[in-house]
């Protein structure tokens, strides 16, 4: 039988595995293809490489899959399916790096879940150690692969993987006990020991991954930091030269002389002459002038730039208005050539007041000249450098790509770009010649302080990721960033990594033959006893496990042998044992049917005799049902009279119980037999003719009894009588009887309480319509004792009905033959009469009109009682009222006199009466009494 179960349950598995099997097939296959068509619609031209090829030949493998599912063969459909996939996942790395982790985690994941579920148990093992394998081959050639592009996101995937990572655990840990002992300990195994060298590989490459980066950024910042100092330096000498210009003492004369006493052609020269060779010092100046507080060019080494008026100019105002020195961010005049940059700085007099501007215009490749230098006597390596308007956002240097220069980052529109020339702040052109949009570096350069580091795509590497540091150069608009690509900062880290994961994989790999290893070592014995088990089990008690160690399984062993042992002593009498039990059993079940058969016949009862609502009537009714449905000789219901002195029988079956109840047969309660006992304690009692009970069975009416039981007939809480059972048998009652026949006097309580509060419910609604009756025809006694007596309608009018013409009345209806008269009733009681005289015709009425009339009369009463409810509701009212007035203006004072004074005034109004007197009532004095 077992065997059989084990087979259809193998068959069901092998079912389910296989429609798995399908619907995992197609939807491998179906999404394998959205893939490709996915990646020929993005790059929008039919190119293999060796990873879409893979998944390419997965889908159509998928599909073959799904199609030896349908024929039966669904585990090598599945077996191509996942020897596809790790294929598509090895082959993935050879088109890209850095995803080797994440892609490996994902292959565990799939190709396990598809094995749990449309997989054997002896092979989900073996294809969980495959994924692993693949997984680890997979990290092992993404480590030594080179001119592979590098994923730029590879955090995302890793993200991913462990999301799905934890995924799978947990679908992993729902079919973990489905799984054979072996494949549990093998994936424990490696569970435990893949998982930490895993967690420990990651924290020691992200540790490495943070040191490097710390020391990268420190690296950058320094260079940064370097670059900044430099060309604060020079702008700092320049402003220093520029300064010792503007002291000098021919300068500061000239200036300060009033401008029609600048007369002096000496002193103008050598001012030229001094600004000339100021200008020739530095090779990037262009020009340098003088200016006095009107804005105008006094001197200049431009000769025809002589006396132009620069008063609207920045680089005249702020040094005027701030009198410190200025410099200008780079600018692009539509008169020069080149861009350019304006220092200037305010020129005082003795009394260090303003009094002029000196200015100098440098040749803005100064800046990048600077910066190649300041780059040049580092080594850089693979950083770059570049100098960028932290306002315009506009690129004034650059160490590796000058085709930059003179760019903006922003992507800025062409309204905004003409502003910006009209502003010279952009050279004049096309919009995409003077644009190079990179507003990652913009959003992170306007967000930072004086100093931020930041990561974002680098034009210079074609969007490849770079670390930057940006540090603002003190007194300038300028903003130096250095930059350094991902990739560069993980090639030095490619070496460690690649030794880690190498130690990792042959570390791995070893696990997994110490896990086989392992298993099988610990499998065997086992596997072993569960067959000397199963044949045990089969009825082969002959079959003895082979002992090999002496450890935990050794024992198992030798339990397994002495229990056979001991079963086969125990089959011997096992069936002595079951034939008892058996005996028992039929017993239980007699009992149990013999309980269920009273318990339904308890139930019938209390049906049959609940349809009984006289108490003279169900009480026979009891005892003859009772008696019929238990054959039992003799029952009587005792209930305790009135002074709760006696029980007193009521009602009996036998023909000894109806000579009982002719002699009006009663018991002391507490003294006499047992039911006076139970009518007492409340506490069901057997009695047997034997023993100190036989005595209670001297009864000559009941002679044949052996065997009496009385139940208490408890209501509330309260005993009202007993329930008297007699049997002819000796020891015909046990104490498990009384729990049954309890529940019998429980309903024959009920069903008397019953009908006793219905009788009583009867007689106080017949008590109450009477009183309601007396009411009715007291009031309606003393309405018809007034004038009015009722009312006459013809079809000419009507009138009122008083008693002068009551006779009148009378007399014309007993002369009219044609007249019904139908009582006017309230409730039963009959409170006016309505004549009806019929028309002349000799028509009688039909049954129609006579229902109506009758309709019409029950609403009269109705409406002829509520208003006289009304009126005299009404008159009660007005009384109180009355009498409330009275009593008001009475309480108005505080003087006896007064008060009987208006309570006889107000007495006399109310009632109209011509003399009303108090007469005082004099005191009975002691002698008297």
């Amino acid at each position: 039988m077992q065997e059989i179960i084990k087979k259809n349950q193998d068959a069901l598995d092998k079912e389910k595995r296989a429609k798995n099997a399908f619907n995992i097939s197609i939807a491998t296959g179906v999404i394998f293809i959205l893939i490709v068509a996915s990646v020929i619609a993005i790059k929008r031209s039919v190119q293999f490489d060796i990873s879409l090829s893979l998944v390419l030949l997965t889908a159509l493998v998928s599909f073959y899959s799904a199609w030896q599912s349908r024929r039966g063969n669904s585990d090598l459909g599945i077996l191509l399916v996942i020897g596809g996939l790790i294929l598509t996942i090895i082959g993935r790395v050879f088109v890209q790096k850095g995803l080797a982790i994440s892609t490996g985690i994902t292959n565990i994941i799939l190709i396990s879940t598809i094995g749990v579920y449309t997989l054997p148990p002896k092979w989900v093992g073996r294809v969980i150690g495959a994924s692993f394998i693949a997984t680890i081959a997979t990290i092992t050639i993404d480590q030594y692969t080179v001119d592979i592009p590098v994923s730029s996101s590879p955090e995302t995937g890793m993200i991913i993987a462990l999301v799905l990572g934890a995924i799978y655990i947990i679908i992993l840990a729902g079919q973990f006990p489905k799984f054979n002992l072996r494949t549990k300990l093998i994936t424990v195994f490696l569970f435990l020991s893949i998982v930490p060298l895993f967690v420990l590989g990651w924290q020691t490459y992200t540790t490495s991954q943070d040191i490097l980066q710390r020391q990268v950024k420190a690296n950058l910042s320094e260079g940064a930091a370097t670059t900044s100092g430099n060309l604060e330096d020079y702008v700092s000498e320049q402003f220093s030269a520029l300064a010792a210009e503007a002291k000098s003492v021919n300068v500061v004369y000239y200036t300060s002389l009033p401008q029609d006493q600048r007369k002096d052609v000496k002193i103008e020269q050598r001012i030229l002459d001094s600004l000339l060779v100021f200008a020739k010092k530095e090779p990037f100046i262009i020009s340098c002038s003088l200016m006095d507080l009107s804005g105008r060019d006094l001197l200049d080494t431009v000769l025809w730039r002589t006396n132009s008026i620069y008063k609207d100019q920045a680089f005249f105002i702020e040094p005027i208005s701030t009198q410190k020195p200025y410099l200008s961010t780079v600018l692009f005049p539509s008169k020069v050539n080149s861009p350019v940059i304006y220092f200037a700085v305010p020129i005082f007099d003795t009394h260090n007041q303003v009094i002029g501007v000196l200015q100098a215009t440098y040749d803005a490749s100064v800046l990048q000249s600077t910066l190649q230098t300041a780059v040049r006597n580092r080594s850089s390596g693979t950083e770059y450098t570049f100098l960028i308007d932290g306002n315009t956002f506009i690129n004034l240097g650059h160490s590796s790509d000058p085709k930059l220069l003179y760019k903006t980052y922003q992507n800025v529109d062409e309204a905004t770009l003409a502003s910006m020339q009209a502003q010279s702040l952009l050279p004049q052109g096309k919009r995409e010649d003077l644009i190079t949009s990179q507003l990652n570096v913009v959003e992170a350069i306007r967000g930072m302080g004086l100093q931020g580091s930041f990561q974002t795509p680098s034009w210079e590497n074609n969007g490849e990721m770079a670390e930057s540091v940006a540090v603002r150069i003190p007194g300038t608009p300028w903003i130096v960033v250095t930059s350094q690509p991902v990739s560069a900062i993980t090639a030095l880290t490619q070496g460690q990594t690649r030794a880690t994961v190498t130690s990792s994989a042959l570390i791995t790999i070893v696990a997994a033959i110490v896990a086989l290893l392992a298993s099988n070592f610990f499998t065997s014995p086992i596997i072993q006893l569960t067959e000397v088990a199963e044949k045990i089990t089969a009825g082969d008690f002959t079959q003895k496990a082979n002992i090999r160690l002496n450890d935990e399984i050794g024992m198992l062993g030798k339990t397994l042998n002495i229990m056979a042992d001991r079963i086969q002593e125990l089959i011997g009498g096992l069936e002595k044992r079951v034939e008892q039990r058996t005996s028992e059993l039929e017993r239980a079940t007699k009992q149990s049917e013999k309980r269920a058969s009273e318990m339904q016949t308890i139930t019938e009862i209390a049906r049959h005799i609940s349809t009984e609502k006289d108490l003279e009537n169900l009480l026979p009714l009891i005892t003859r049902t009772v008696s019929e449905r238990f054959g039992f000789y003799h029952v009587g219901i005792f209930l305790i009279n009135e002074n709760k002195k006696f029980a007193v029988l009521r009602a009996a079956n036998s023909s000894g119980g109806q000579v009982m109840l002719q002699r009006e047969h009663m018991l002391e309660v507490g003294q006499t037999g047992i039911v006076g006992n139970v009518t007492s304690t409340g506490v069901p009692r057997i009695a047997l003719d034997t023993g100190a009970d036989a005595v209670y069975f001297n009864n000559p009416d009941l002679p044949e009894t052996h065997s009496e039981m009385a139940l208490p007939l408890t209501v509330r809480g309260e005993v009202i009588g007993a329930l008297d059972v007699q049997s002819t048998e000796s020891n015909a009652f046990t104490t498990s009887d009384i729990s049954i026949l309890s529940l019998l006097a429980d309903q024959i309580s009920i069903a008397i309480d019953n009908v006793r509060l219905l009788e009583e419910s009867k007689k106080a609604l017949a008590e109450s319509q009477s009183i309601f009756r007396e009411y009715v025809a007291e009031a309606w006694q003393s309405k018809s004792a007034s004038n009015i007596m009722g009312y006459y309608q013809t079809l000419t009018g009507g009138k009122v009905i008083n008693r002068k013409a009551i006779q009148e009345m009378e007399s014309l209806l007993d002369e009219e033959k044609m007249t019904l008269a139908v009582p006017i009733q309230l409730r039963g009681q009959t409170i006016g009469t309505l004549n009806i005289r019929i028309n002349k015709n000799g028509e009688e009425l039909t049954t129609e009109q006579v229902n109506i009339i009758q309709s019409v009369t029950e609403r009269l009463g109705l409406a002829l009682e509520n208003a006289r409810l009304f009126e005299e509701t009404s008159t009660r009212a007005s009384r109180e009222r009355l009498v409330t007035d009275i009593t008001t203006k009475i309480r108005e004072t505080n003087d006896p006199q007064e008060m009987i004074k208006t309570a006889m005034e107000e007495l006399k109004r109310a009632l109209g009466a011509s003399r009303i007197e108090v007469i005082p009532k004099k005191a009975e004095s002691q002698q008297d009494k």
